[in-house]
């Protein structure tokens, strides 16, 4: 038996059980230090946003904050898409907070009076009377079939790309089709179902060939792309 070889695995064992008692002991000691507690929160207080769940962050230890923490603060503020934190040492966190885009304006006629309301990229919703420039979606008769805002989102993500002004366009839905409107150009999109690709049709004719007239949206037999049959004055 060699005992030397088992003198010196007992020795390296017994030292990497005192290296990680040692960590924890100063871990234990950061996260409950006072030292380490949160007292300083910087924030854009002109946001107009709930703050109080931010504010009651003092206090807790700073090693110990993570996006768990925010919960509430989305709850209460469900135009805020996301949150990014800096930690400064010993004492500070820096938060900076990113609304949701405004991306379309929303009035559904199927109500009297009208509902209006503004629809954010996080498909949140606010109502409101002011169109802010924003692209203008008329609901004329419904039903509205689930997935309808992801649809909304997805077709103005894709015209922001194009230098349009989104405000000059409308879109009318009836309950079964939909027609963009820009100026003297008509947009017949069928369904409202793949509008990403429909809008990059709408586009690219009103940024790149402007058609005074009619612009037919229609699938391919197979369904893979959709071609443009048009009627320009």
């Amino acid at each position: 038996m060699n005992y030397g070889e088992i003198e010196r695995k007992t020795f390296r064992t017994f030292l990497a059980f005192a290296a990680i008692l040692i960590t924890l002991n100063l871990l234990f000691f950061m996260i409950n230090s006072n030292v380490y507690r949160i007292k300083n929160i910087v924030y854009d207080e002109s946001s107009k946003l709930s703050i109080q769940s931010l504010e009651d962050l003092r206090g807790t230890s700073i090693w110990l904050v993570d996006d768990t923490y925010f919960d509430t603060f989305y709850i209460e503020n469900p135009e805020v898409e996301r949150i990014s934190i800096k930690k400064e040492l010993p004492d500070t966190i820096l938060v900076d907070i990113f609304k949701s885009d405004k991306l379309a304006y929303i009035q559904d006629n199927r109500r009297t009076p009208p509902k209006r309301y503004i629809l954010h990229k996080n498909l949140y919703t606010l109502e409101s009377k002011s169109k802010e420039g924003l692209l203008i979606v008329n609901i004329d008769n419904g039903p509205v079939k689930e997935g309808f805002f992801e649809e909304i989102v997805t077709l103005a993500m894709t015209l922001k790309k194009y230098p349009i002004n989104l405000a000059n366009l409308e879109i009318n839905y009836d309950g079964q089709t939909m027609i963009a409107i820009h100026f003297g150009s008509h947009f017949y999109l069928g369904s409202a179902y793949d509008l990403g690709r429909k809008a990059a049709v709408i586009g690219f004719y009103i940024s790149e060939e402007p058609c005074e007239g009619e612009v037919r949206l229609v699938y391919s037999e197979d369904g893979s792309t959709i071609n443009a049959i048009t009627n320009c004055n």
